[in-house]
């Protein structure tokens, strides 16, 4: 219960960290993840091309998800026209600053690609179905808690990815200086990460409150997928 702002300002539940560590399990225990680390440069090559579809449209998507969240009753519903201005305030200022940065990143996958040899033109592949899945079931619609709870998973990926690969000396020989800074952008942080920035604004629009099953059940088929087209890009070259 409590206002918007109430539940956004509260501690993180514990089981934030539970989902984090069977992302790690599920990452650290991939070939492609492993390739990666040995600093694999036909894999990596294949990695940056495969999930450049979804990279290119992440700050779409949450500009979309900007637009939808807006119609939704908890802000359209004239009864809560007390926690409105808060709820805008704050939804509005997070996603706006998460979609700057998801561009920002976007710039910097396309260095790390130029690190390793591609061109942006090498990038401009028609996804594969996995990278297509992954893009529609971003795209889903039930609730705004969903929505940030999807996005939570792309943050999660991106943060636990980043930094297990960049605790390789060879990973981080193969890409340079230039081709890391798209994965320290995931593992340095400021005030506060996208990935718990993402879960309170899943928490606050969910007035009864998200079980460790729920967020769990949202977040862990799309890691599933990513793994799954991680392995599917490396399989012939790791």
């Amino acid at each position: 219960m409590g206002t918007f702002t109430d539940r956004y300002s509260r501690p993180l539940p514990n089981w934030v960290s539970d989902i984090k560590e069977g992302v790690k399990h599920k990452v650290i225990s991939s070939i492609a993840a492993q390739a990666c680390r040995e600093g694999n440069i036909p894999a990596l090559r294949q990695l940056l091309i495969v999930f450049w579809p979804f990279v290119d449209e992440f700050p779409k998507i949450i500009r979309r998800g900007c637009v939808k969240f807006i119609k939704h009753e908890l802000i359209t519903d004239p009864g809560n026209a007390h926690d409105l201005l808060s709820l805008l305030v704050l939804a509005d200022k997070t996603l706006t600053l998460i979609e700057r940065d998801e561009a920002d990143h976007r710039e910097l996958w396309i260095k790390a690609a130029e690190a390793v040899g591609l061109t942006h033109r090498d990038l401009e592949q028609p996804p594969i179905p996995l990278v297509e899945q992954l893009i529609t079931e971003m795209e889903r619609w039930a609730d705004p808690a969903a929505m940030f709870l999807r996005f939570a998973a792309v943050e999660i990926m991106a943060g636990v990815a980043s930094w297990h690969f960049l605790e390789s000396p060879q990973f981080r020989q193969a890409v340079g200086t230039k081709g890391s800074e798209w994965f320290l952008a995931h593992t340095e942080h400021g005030d506060e990460s996208h990935e718990s920035l993402t879960y309170r604004l899943a928490i606050a629009f969910r007035e009864s409150g998200i079980t460790h099953e729920e967020a769990s059940g949202l977040i862990q088929p799309l890691i599933d997928l990513f793994v799954e087209a991680a392995e599917s890009a490396v399989v012939t070259v790791a």
